[in-house]
């Protein structure tokens, strides 16, 4: 539905795939042909890229009937935040693996400090600030991110 007003689409497999690196390309074969070229003129044919090939295969095949899960706990995330009153949680329409959020501008930097004290990394350089699920992330570790942002917010 996402890509339904668009004549290309290029999807990226180490996203929530989990693929190490890769994407693919989507469109008209005069599109795709086009973009091959462009490829190869500038420097882009790789030769060896079968390994990666193979991983990327494999994200596809085995990965994308657990997306519901990143999706699943998205919701579950922003729902969780829209309880702190501090935080901003835009609505998507679209169930997706991400949520953004905006964090009080004198609370950036400091939330940040403050989460990578405990273990947590975000890339919090601007608002809205997107928060990803993917495969690398249990509902444990989301709890303990929601934990860690109410308890900054409560001091």
């Amino acid at each position: 539905h996402i890509t339904k007003y668009f004549d290309s689409a290029s999807i990226c497999l180490s996203k929530g795939l989990g693929a190490p690196m890769g994407s693919v390309l989507a469109g008209s074969k005069s599109f795709i042909s086009t973009a091959r070229r462009w490829r190869k003129m500038l420097g882009g044919g790789g030769r060896q890229v079968g390994v990666l090939a193979a991983a990327g295969i494999y994200a596809i095949e085995n990965n994308i009937k657990r997306l519901n899960i990143d999706h699943e706990h998205a919701i579950y995330l922003a729902s969780e935040l829209e309880n702190i009153s501090e935080i901003t949680v835009f609505p998507t329409q679209f169930r997706t693996n991400m949520v953004f959020i905006a964090i009080p501008e004198k609370d950036l930097a400091p939330l940040t400090s403050f989460l990578k004290q405990n273990n947590i990394l975000i890339s919090a350089g601007c608002n809205p600030v997107r928060l990803v699920t993917h495969l690398n992330i249990s509902k444990t570790e989301i709890d303990n991110l929601i934990s860690k942002i109410k308890f900054y917010f409560s001091r």
